[in-house]
């Protein structure tokens, strides 16, 4: 079992980030981010609208996560959380070009095709807990996100460790996504 590293911990900025840089959904979209970035720089000329908005989509989905929480209410949380699953949506849909396109291909779309997956499942379960958290709260409007560790768990996840450790050699097989 191993703990996913995330790539920008050794920044200067990361330390003076409120709590949403601890939640394991942020680090992997942030981390999805770099890796698109680092993808589209490769594109030429003709694809530049492409990773546009392969940035754009890119960037959403952390970005929102963020903005969710640093607005400390559940339900607007939750809402920008969706929002950014949509753009997840969106850059997968990007991918899916980039591959038929062979602006990807090998190590590099293996990689892509990873984090992606672990963006999505984080992600879907990061809302899902959020949601399980405001229907206790009876959808009061006015619930506040708390400072303190959450974990993503629901009743289907009772197989996965709270702390959001998955094993090495996980396989996405085993995490089916289910759209919200």
């Amino acid at each position: 079992m191993a703990e996913y590293e995330y790539g920008g911990k050794n920044t200067k900025m990361f330390e003076r980030l409120p709590g949403y840089k601890k939640i394991v959904a942020w680090q992997v979209a942030s981390d999805l981010n770099f890796e698109i970035s680092q993808l589209v720089k490769r594109f030429g000329h003709g694809h530049y609208e492409l990773a546009d908005q392969m940035r754009r989509s890119a960037i959403s989905v952390s970005g929102n996560i963020a903005e969710g929480y640093c607005l400390n209410t559940l339900p607007n949380y939750i809402r920008h959380c969706n929002i950014g699953r949509g753009s997840l949506g969106e850059l997968g849909s990007y991918l899916q070009d980039c591959e038929r396109d062979k602006l990807a291909t090998g190590e590099i779309l293996d990689k892509l095709v990873k984090q992606y997956s672990l963006a999505t499942y984080f992600l879907d379960r990061l809302i899902a807990a959020l949601q399980k958290k405001l229907m206790e709260e009876g959808q009061n409007k006015n619930a506040r996100v708390k400072e303190v560790s959450a974990t993503y768990m629901t009743e289907a996840d009772d197989d996965i460790d709270p702390r959001i450790i998955f094993p090495d050699a996980v396989t996405f097989s085993e995490y089916p996504l289910s759209p919200l």
